[in-house]
């Protein structure tokens, strides 16, 4: 009997309540780190004067990032997956509280300050990373990594935007003592509503003898690899654009507006990619979408201005969707084939993340080096950004063992 008036839902864009309350999590984050996370590197340069204090900071805080999220890993086989987003919210939360006490002081409590917000982003990225898996599947993976692209990209569109004028407007530090208060409160909400997410697994030990089997295999030893040269290149680039942007333009308005520019086409991309690309198209995005990334880089080694960084801004609000959405889904797939449905997900993640935070303080370590040690650092960048696009181009050759996969 045929029936009628029954509209079946599509299971590659079918979302469950669990998953839209977790992306819900995702985006009142995602606001309150996009309001202030840019503005806190931005505010450690203006009370200091010195580009080495930032690096600095971005170096200690990826230093301290690795054992949190491995410490956050083993607790989680023990409690509860959920509670890593409440304690790395909660370390957040003091981040922002004695900033905020500091003030222009700050300068000199970089290395305090990189602790508590290493310890923060360790147990809350260890939570998200492993909740992102047990709350979507194979044929839904695409079209959540586009929704929560889209989330990300809107929460720093709007949240650098609004912040960067209410910080040029105010006087002194004033508008930067509200901003980072703002997202106090929106890490709160986020926290509250982590109480609204199902239990997911039970509990277990953490697998070290299972992740040193696992790292025997050659496929998941090519994806550490790739892991590597990617976040050797993302750990600087991350930060230091945004930087530059300011020192160039003096300006926390034009810092927002920059945001704003490449976000919003980071947006319409990802919505494209999630909606419109097809299998087969997949492997030509991340060809594509890694090459033109790696060229506008290249366009900084000749002068960093703002007209070279607005071409970085165009190319990167582009090309980073189209590398990002296929290769998450792969990454994540990944994580699916050797997690034993679920037994090891977290010990996976894991490996990932210490994969990544090798990557990331090595680079950010050699740029906070040069800084540090160079009698005229400008002399060296070049050089420094020539190199992170020859590493973080060369993920290529490995990605290439898993273009049947894609």
């Amino acid at each position: 009997m045929e029936t009628i008036g029954i509209k079946q839902k599509n299971p590659a864009t079918y979302l469950p309540k669990s998953t839209k309350v977790f992306l819900l999590i995702l985006c009142l984050s995602g606001i309150a780190t996009s309001l202030s996370t840019i503005f806190i590197n931005v505010f450690l340069y203006k009370v200091s004067l010195d580009i080495y204090n930032v690096a600095l900071f971005n170096f200690l805080t990826y230093l301290v990032w690795a054992p949190a999220f491995l410490l956050a890993g083993v607790l989680s086989k023990k409690i509860e997956r959920k509670f890593s987003i409440i304690i790395g919210s909660v370390f957040k939360l003091l981040f922002y509280l004695w900033i905020v006490t500091l003030g222009e002081d700050a300068a000199n409590h970089v290395a305090g300050l990189a602790i508590l917000f290493g310890i923060g982003s360790g147990f809350y990225w260890l939570s998200v990373n492993t909740l992102t898996v047990d709350y979507t599947n194979d044929r839904n993976r695409d079209w959540f990594n586009s929704i929560n692209g889209i989330f990300a990209s809107v929460s720093q569109m709007v949240g650098p935007f609004i912040a960067g004028w209410i910080i040029e407007l105010l006087p002194g530090f004033i508008g930067y003592k509200m901003i980072f208060g703002v997202s106090v409160f929106f890490f709160s909400i986020a926290m509250l509503f982590t109480f609204f997410l199902p239990n997911i697994g039970k509990q277990n030990t953490f697998q070290w003898k299972s992740i040193k089997k696992i790292h025997k295999d050659k496929e998941w030893r090519y994806l550490a690899y790739i892991f590597m040269c990617l976040a050797f290149r993302d750990g600087v680039i991350s930060f230091v654009i945004s930087l530059w942007v300011y020192v160039v333009t003096k300006s926390e308005g034009l810092l927002g507006n920059f945001a704003l520019m490449t976000t919003t086409l980071s947006i319409i991309t990802y919505y494209l990619i999630g909606r419109y690309s097809k299998k087969e198209q997949k492997w030509k995005l991340i060809l594509w979408g890694n090459a033109l990334l790696s060229l506008s880089i290249l366009v900084l080694v000749i002068e960093v201005n703002f007209v070279t960084l607005l071409i970085y801004g165009i190319a990167s609000g582009i090309c980073i969707p189209m590398f990002t959405v296929p290769f998450n889904t792969l990454s994540l797939n990944s994580i699916s084939k050797f997690d034993q449905k679920g037994n090891l997900r977290i010990e996976m993640v894991v490996s990932r993340e210490m994969a990544l935070s090798v990557g990331r303080i090595t680079s950010v370590g050699c740029l906070a080096l040069i800084y540090a040690t160079s009698q005229n650092p400008d002399e060296i960048i070049p050089w420094f950004l020539t190199f992170l696009t020859i590493v973080g181009s060369s993920c290529i050759i490995f990605l290439r063992q898993y273009k049947h996969t894609l």
